[in-house]
C-alpha cells in the first residue's frame, strides 16, 4: 500500500507533505456460484477509487512527498 501511494505522489508531482492511501470501496451482493445449480447468497467487494489524503498524524503508511519526489534542482546560472 505504501508503493502504491509512492507511485501516486510521483504521478501527482507532489514535492512536500505527508500523505496516506485512500481506498474507496464499493459493495454488491448477489447470487454467485459456478453454476445455476449452486448458486448461493453472496457479497463482492471491489475497489473504486484510489487516491492520496494528507495525513493528520502520520502512521506506518503515510508517506512523505519530500523524500519520494524531491523538487527539482534548477542548475545555477552562470556570471558572464
Amino acid at each position: 500500500m505504501k508503493e502504491v501511494a509512492a507511485l501516486l505522489v510521483k504521478h501527482y508531482d507532489l514535492h512536500e507533505g505527508k500523505f496516506d492511501l485512500l481506498l474507496e470501496y464499493q459493495f454488491g451482493a448477489g447470487a454467485f456460484g459456478p453454476t445455476p445449480e449452486t448458486v448461493n447468497p453472496g457479497i463482492m467487494i471491489g475497489i473504486s477509487k484510489l487516491g492520496l489524503t494528507q495525513s493528520a498524524q502520520p502512521g506506518p503508511l503515510t508517506v512523505d512527498a519530500a523524500e519520494i519526489n524531491p523538487p527539482p534542482v534548477q542548475p545555477r546560472k552562470k556570471k558572464a
